[in-house]
């Protein structure tokens, strides 16, 4: 028989692809011709045999024999597995918001401001500065960017909700009428991305108010059903007015557990027509 060779391998650490060649070829003695193997170019003709094994991200590769070869190519050795570093954004990916709140005080100009971690491949992470990234090159997860994570959260649908006024059925001119609305209310999701999972956690900012003559008011809560109701008006002559309430969200993002960042200006609307009577008063008699 013809002597064994060895396996070469390539480890690249957690994302590690593996490159052996393996061929086997023997030739028995006086027994029938010799069959030829196809080799990789500038290696003899003698085969190579042995078994790849690993644990998690790390592999062994052995092998017994000797491996010709006549060109350059030269067995790669096997490389430890190397760290990784994530992004958190800190400021708002919102640009006019992020230009008004923390990026303006940054020495980021044109990006956002993130705080970097490494993580190490005995499982460990350490705070390792910061850096200026756009969001297409913040990482918060090997594979995956921060552009990503903020489009899966702007594609979830928010509810508007709905109006309701007192009084109820309708309204009277130079009186003032309250309004609130109910079910605004998102629970956190979870979204599949590549291979990981985004978790996002959703609270209102704000309500715009369009009473549909041309007023508006701006509150930070829904409303209530009452009289002591924030968000109030007097129409000043009968119709039917479409009254609609913007509802203005932001979300926090984490991906597998770690937090990504902000997303800001989150949108959803609920529209509603009231009516509005006019009192007149008839003199008789």
């Amino acid at each position: 028989m013809q002597p064994l060779s060895r396996i070469t391998s390539v480890n690249i650490g957690k994302y590690s692809c593996f490159l052996f060649i393996v061929s086997v070829f023997a030739v028995a003695l006086g027994m029938a011709p010799s069959v030829g193997v196809a080799a990789a170019d500038g290696c003899n003709e003698y085969p190579s045999f042995g078994n790849i094994a690993g644990s998690q991200d790390t592999a062994v590769v052995s092998g017994r024999g000797a491996l010709r070869c006549d060109s350059s190519l030269v067995p790669t050795s096997i490389q430890a597995p190397q760290p990784y570093y994530t992004h958190q954004i800190v400021c708002s990916a919102d640009r006019v918001q992020a230009l008004d709140g923390v990026c303006s005080a940054t020495p980021c100009r044109s990006s956002f401001f993130a705080l970097r971690t490494i993580h190490n491949p005995d499982g460990t992470s350490a705070p390792a500065g910061f850096q200026c990234v756009t969001l297409n090159q913040a990482t918060p997860s090997p594979g995956v960017t921060a552009a990503e994570v903020f489009a899966a959260i702007r594609r979830v649908k928010l509810p508007g909700g709905e109006i309701g006024a007192v009084p109820e059925v309708r309204g009277l001119a130079n009186l003032e009428s309250f309004f609130f609305v109910r079910g605004a209310t998102q629970p956190p999701v979870d979204l599949q991305v590549g291979g990981s999972i985004v978790h996002a956690e959703f609270r209102v900012v704000e309500y715009r108010w369009a009473f549909g003559d041309g007023q508006g008011l701006v509150t930070t809560g829904p409303g209530t059903p009452d009289l002591d109701s924030e968000v109030r008006t007097a129409f000043r002559r009968r119709g039917f007015y479409r009254v609609g309430v913007t509802v203005m969200w932001s979300a926090e993002a984490f991906l597998d557990g770690r937090r990504v960042g902000q997303v800001d200006d989150l949108v959803s609307r609920a529209r509603t027509t009231y009516p509005v009577a006019e009192v007149r008063t008839i003199l008789t008699g």
